[in-house]
């Protein structure tokens, strides 16, 4: 997606630079940090570049070093958090795996990123009008290109005998529905703890695709025990 592509690079022209330190990278972070909170708490139109220089303790030279304006924070902020979430159904050609067992552990990474980055998520819902429209026509892409890996695998599945569910679409747009609009009643500070809320909201998915989640280390017998390596966050 090479429109995006630039457009992030514009959006952080200091990010692109080989040169590039640790602490520009820090303080660019910062800034993103800082803006996604504000973002989330005064709404995009509610949120001025002097209010995240103000909770930073910089002057607006200092941000708009990394950031062209508040639209270029904001597509960087949404994109970031769409990639994550929406690239969650993504396997090596070379994984031969039965589509089950790839679902079981593409639907936890999906809801686990999108509890993650669900700030950012709100923002890219919440915002939609703002955006330029080749931005949102990526963002569109990229959402399309998700359902359909998530309808093939279930479709896989269906064949294969490991799922159970009537109609593809509809079974994938509930299920988008339920987690893509999580931002409207989950709170970090609820009653749930996000690990907690990951594992139920996952096991609800299985569910609706008659899909038995695999049990947890603990209920398994020892022996069948192996330990498992942590996955690298692709960069």
């Amino acid at each position: 997606m090479p429109a995006i592509r630039n457009a992030i690079k514009a959006a952080a022209p200091a990010a692109s630079r080989p040169a590039e330190t640790q602490a520009c990278i820090d303080k660019r972070e910062r800034i993103l940090a800082v803006a996604e909170d504000l973002f989330y708490r005064h709404g995009f139109a509610g949120t001025t570049v002097d209010m995240i220089c103000e909770e930073i303790g910089v002057t607006k030279p200092f941000v708009y070093y990394y950031f062209h304006d508040k639209h270029a924070i904001v597509e960087t902020l949404a994109w970031r958090a769409s990639v994550a979430c929406l690239s969650t159904m993504k396997f090596p050609a070379g994984d031969d795996r039965p589509a089950h067992l790839k679902l079981a552990e593409g639907l936890q990474r999906w809801v686990a990123a999108s509890v993650t980055h669900f700030r950012a998520s709100a923002l890219a819902f919440r915002v939609t009008a703002s955006l330029r429209p080749e931005f949102r026509a990526e963002l569109r892409n990229l959402a399309n290109d998700f359902y359909a890996d998530l309808g093939a695998l279930m479709e896989e599945g269906r064949r294969q005998g490991t799922l159970s569910f009537e109609d593809t679409t509809v079974t994938t747009m509930a299920m988008g529905g339920a987690v893509g609009f999580m931002y409207t009643w989950y709170r970090p500070e609820g009653r749930l703890p996000p690990d907690e809320l990951v594992s139920r909201l996952t096991a609800t998915l299985c569910q609706m695709i008659g899909l038995r989640p695999a049990p947890s280390p603990a209920a398994q017998p020892a022996k069948a025990r192996r330990k498992i390596q942590p996955r690298r966050t692709p960069q």
